[in-house]
């Protein structure tokens, strides 16, 4: 019995040492790693066939994972073997085998492109469109709508939930905060009234200087304190007061944007309307 093509036809991504998702430039960097450490002249005379094989191997597989096409074909006989579908017999009586490439997500479906970030053969339905002029699936363009907002100390997935430790200040800090504004309204056009009398402005004018910047702070505060943003997981409308009244006293100042029923940090996309 001849053996299967898919045992005997070698790892390469266990030859590159990277995983079978990972993306081309780490491709990239992981074989010049490797190429700098296998190539046979940093090692000495006994060993330098040893690094000769080693080297080969590196670039066959390099040459098949780094070419998003013979990657696709090599993903779909790793985790499908060969084709084993058949059509009716041709003129000479012999059955032939179907070597159309199929969708990665639906084997019975024809491919018609490949995904640029994980190189796999995808079918019109799991085509997304472009990124970056290149094609790209919708399972990667989550994944990388995800790492285009994630930073370092947050979680990538969506089922983050921040615990916060410290008694929050609830109403009580709501009314402090408010206060605390008020007071350093009345500081603000208590100096800026003296600065307008130190320069030997009318009655008129000083009034009219201090009116305007007490109404501009005041549609300032109005605006923040009726802001709301929706929570994308449990759809809750929460705003600037939501988030103080749920937050510890130690972030009086500046309240962290998480949701106050499902625990969901907002981003600074969400919060600001931007992509």
């Amino acid at each position: 019995m001849p053996m299967n093509e898919r045992d005997v036809e070698p790892d390469y991504y266990a030859i590159l040492q990277v995983h079978d998702r990972a993306l081309p430039e780490v491709v990239d960097k992981v074989y010049r790693l490797l190429a700098r450490k296998f190539h046979p002249d940093v090692h000495p005379a006994a060993k330098k066939a040893w690094a000769q094989g080693k080297m080969t191997q590196l670039n066959v597989a390099y040459d098949v994972v780094s070419d998003p096409a013979r990657r696709a074909e090599y993903d779909f006989r790793r985790r499908y073997g060969p084709a084993r579908a058949v059509h009716a017999p041709d003129a000479d009586g012999e059955v032939e085998q179907d070597k159309t490439l199929k969708c990665y997500n639906h084997p019975k479906r024809s491919s018609v492109n490949f995904c640029w970030h994980c190189g796999r053969p995808i079918c019109a339905e799991c085509l997304a469109g472009e990124r970056d002029e290149r094609t790209i699936c919708v399972s990667c363009t989550e994944v990388v709508e995800r790492s285009a907002h994630w930073h370092p100390g947050q979680s990538f997935g969506d089922d983050e939930v921040v615990t916060r430790e410290g008694r929050p200040m609830g109403l009580g800090g709501a009314l402090t905060y408010c206060a605390f504004m008020l007071s350093l309204l009345a500081v603000i056009c208590w100096g800026v009234y003296q600065v307008a009398v130190a320069f030997s402005n009318s009655d008129r004018q000083v009034v009219s200087l201090v009116a305007g910047l007490a109404v501009v702070f005041g549609v300032l505060m109005i605006q923040r304190l009726t802001w709301r943003v929706i929570c994308p997981r449990c759809s809750t409308a929460s705003g600037h007061m939501s988030f103080r009244q749920h937050a510890p006293w130690r972030e009086f100042l500046a309240p962290r944007p998480i949701c106050p029923v499902c625990g969901r940090p907002f981003r600074h996309s969400e919060l600001t309307g931007t992509d």
